[in-house]
């Protein structure tokens, strides 16, 4: 039991974060929008991959605002799924690498469907479309010697290229500018940079910018698989440490003239 006065604060890492937003979901089946309006303060998701999907017939109920709270109307950061169901954006606020691929599964820009959807017509030979040429040695001997990669490949190519979207409000934590040109020339450096800014977007325009702006190919010019270079932005120290360095240093030049909201576009 809670005390009336407190609120719920849930937050989670890749599928802990969606585990969060799953959860409140299921709340508000169970005990309604307005429990948890009044009982959550805020869910916090980290590199989480997206959960939620609207059917045709709430798609439609969306576009029409004729029923949607007139507070829900008039959000500056609209979110389709959430306001669907009676939430604000604001509810979850998510955070993103910009090049982490696990928060971009079962969604349109999904970077694992070419493995399976592009092979050929024995299930083992990978097409020209599917993964880069680096990666493509490494799937083929994979996929060959794992005895359980048939069953698995046709449950998952029914699970896959899904059209699951964020919720909430995102976050895009962006390095230094020079960091996105040395990121495709020096193939040795793996480390997730230090944040210098955050961009603040909308959750229904999300995977359309990073698809536009951050392609998972990016990284086929280097000496390091397209693989290794990727997935090192989605492991928890790229969420930790530089969250916690960007807002000390904010705090540390508190008294200058470079607040840490004016980091935040």
């Amino acid at each position: 039991e809670m005390a009336p006065s407190h609120k719920l604060i849930l937050n989670g890492h890749s599928i802990g974060g969606s585990i969060s937003v799953l959860l409140v979901m299921l709340m508000i089946e169970d005990r309604g929008v307005d429990f948890v309006i009044e009982r959550v303060l805020n869910i916090f998701t980290f590199g989480a991959p997206p959960v939620l999907s609207l059917n045709d017939t709430l798609s439609s109920d969306v576009t029409n605002t004729d029923d949607v709270p007139f507070s829900l109307v008039n959000d500056e950061y609209k979110c389709s799924v959430l306001n669907s169901v009676g939430l604000p954006a604001s509810m979850v606020r998510g955070y993103v690498q910009p090049w982490d691929p696990i928060m971009r599964l079962f969604s349109e820009i999904d970077p694992l469907y070419p493995i399976i959807g592009d092979l050929g017509a024995d299930g083992m030979t990978l097409y020209a479309s599917g993964p880069s040429r680096t990666l493509r040695p490494i799937t083929r001997a994979i996929i060959e010697k794992w005895e359980g990669w048939p069953k698995f490949r046709d449950t998952f190519r029914g699970t896959v290229n899904q059209s699951f979207a964020p919720a909430g409000i995102q976050y895009i934590l962006l390095p230094e500018p020079v960091r996105f040109i040395t990121d495709r020339i020096i193939a040795s450096n793996t480390n997730v940079p230090p944040i210098e800014t955050i961009i603040q977007i909308p959750s229904d325009q999300l995977l359309s910018a990073l698809d536009f702006a951050f392609p998972i190919d990016a990284f086929t010019i280097s000496l390091f698989p397209a693989a290794i270079r990727s997935f090192i932005h989605h492991f928890h120290p790229a969420y930790g440490f530089p969250i916690v360095e960007f807002s000390r240093g904010d705090m540390d030049e508190s008294s200058s003239s470079v607040p840490m909201e004016d980091n935040v576009i």
